[in-house]
């Protein structure tokens, strides 16, 4: 496997060994359009709610693991339609979930602390 290699692809013709089609691609536009709807939101009604008190860690926590969240559905489709490939992207994408994936537990940690488990 390269370490990066990147593929100039005809757009309509969405990498057809892999049984990928147009549909996949537009599928993820919401996926990634939601994602990043969701963070700017939750910061916009976070600012309103809490104003100039300190927002809470617990919610800091989601917000951020909806950022890495998106920036992961970004990554995935080049990595899909194989438009960008190697051991870095991998490596990049790999290490984005990881850290997506920390930032949900810790904030689901950290409400079920401080309302659901005492």
């Amino acid at each position: 496997m390269p370490i990066l290699e990147f593929h100039i692809l005809n757009p309509l013709n969405f990498a057809p060994t892999l049984g990928l089609s147009l549909f996949v691609i537009l599928i993820h536009i919401p996926i990634v359009g939601g994602f990043g709807f969701a963070a700017f939101y939750i910061i916009k009604y976070l600012k309103k709610f809490y104003g100039e008190r300190p927002v809470p860690q617990e919610w800091r926590m989601f917000w951020l693991a909806l950022i890495w969240t998106t920036i992961h559905e970004f990554i995935e489709v080049p990595m899909l339609y194989q438009w960008v490939v190697g051991q870095v992207l991998l490596i990049v994408f790999f290490f984005v979930q990881l850290i997506a994936g920390i930032y949900l537990v810790w904030g689901a940690y950290l409400l079920a602390k401080k309302y659901g488990l005492k």
